[in-house]
């Protein structure tokens, strides 16, 4: 949505392929872009390509993007000898890419080995090409850290691990004059956060589902948070984190993030035993206002939040992207035709 609001403001139209969930088709929908369920039941199989063929066909695009885990490079070079231009969004490298434009806007896409089989690849790679949302596109300075009034705590959409509670807990164990806003998503067991937020001796702030973040983001002055996405949005508002890997493929960007002095991270684990850990860590940081404001720095250096602009810009051709170029022989002897 982030990129294709970015495309849209070049004046160019878009239009969603997704899968038939009801929640998905309203977001898009709400968003003002034209959304079409696909039927196929075998997502990145043969007839989920042949539909997308056809509906690109039927509508006339002129550029596709892609942004699948189901997928594999033989989906996408079918995709482009349709004639279409092609954009993979990937965060795995985990086959040669056939198409023209790979994004992958993670603090750690350098680390990976990012291989072209048709030779002619464009990779964007890093966080200036992280695909944030609008009201990150312009963040206003953030003044110089004091001491710590109010505390974050956002997992993103869901809550699989069921943490909240436990973070909120120790959170409230913890001494000094602070409140706490907790951020619950669509997927989270509600009634489980209010109750242990009607446990808490301190000040909790339940916000439900917001339609931005980024306010509460701005009245924080440190955050827990979970090891997805809403990483490079809190890095992007200077935000000082705590950051709970709660899913493996996020272990590499917050080790990323951590070499790079924004975030301290957490295994998430037993509850309870997480929301002491974090504890922890959090009243570390809220007392050492120094590292605070490194921190907050950092986040501001690495992601600026204008990532979806940029890849608009490339993909249609408006901008000059200093993009990695091929190079021989690195990562033990790879192909020239691979981009690190």
């Amino acid at each position: 949505l982030s990129l294709a609001i970015a495309v849209r403001s070049h004046g160019a139209g878009c239009m969603f392929l997704v899968p038939p969930i009801d929640a998905v088709q309203s977001r898009v929908a709400a968003s003002g872009f034209e959304v079409q369920a696909l039927a196929a039941p075998d997502a990145g199989g043969r007839r989920d390509l042949e539909e997308t063929l056809a509906a690109a066909a039927r509508h006339a695009f002129d550029i596709i993007v892609v942004d699948s885990y189901a997928v594999d490079g033989a989906y996408l070079g079918e995709l482009r000898s349709s004639g279409l231009c092609v954009v993979a969004i990937d965060d795995l490298g985990r086959h040669p890419f056939p198409c023209q434009w790979v994004v992958n806007g993670g603090v750690h896409a350098h680390r990976l080995n990012l291989c072209s089989s048709s030779g002619d690849t464009v990779f964007l790679l890093g966080p200036q090409y992280a695909l944030l949302r609008p009201e990150f596109w312009s963040i206003p300075s953030r003044p110089a850290p004091g001491p710590v009034r109010n505390i974050l705590v956002t997992l993103g959409g869901s809550d699989s691990w069921g943490l909240t509670p436990s973070l909120l807990r120790g959170l409230d164990e913890l001494p000094g004059d602070f409140t706490v806003t907790s951020i619950v998503g669509p997927f989270f067991n509600v009634e489980e956060v209010k109750l242990a937020v009607s446990g808490c001796r301190r000040r909790v702030r339940l916000v439900e589902n917001p339609s931005s973040v980024l306010p509460f983001m701005l009245e924080a002055d440190l955050a827990v948070s979970g090891g997805g996405q809403t990483l490079y949005e809190l890095a992007a508002a200077g935000v000082p984190t705590v950051a709970i890997e709660v899913a493996e493929n996020q272990r590499f960007q917050m080790e990323a993030f951590e070499a790079e002095g924004f975030l301290r991270s957490v295994e998430a684990g037993q509850p309870a035993e997480c929301g002491l850990v974090t504890a922890n860590m959090v009243d570390c940081l809220r007392q050492d206002q120094e590292m605070r404001s490194r921190m907050s720095q950092a986040g501001r250096r690495l992601v600026d939040g204008r990532g979806s602009l940029r890849v608009a810009e490339a993909i249609l051709g408006r901008g000059r992207v200093d993009a990695p170029s091929p190079r021989r022989g690195e990562g033990g002897g790879l192909p020239d035709s691979c981009a690190r």
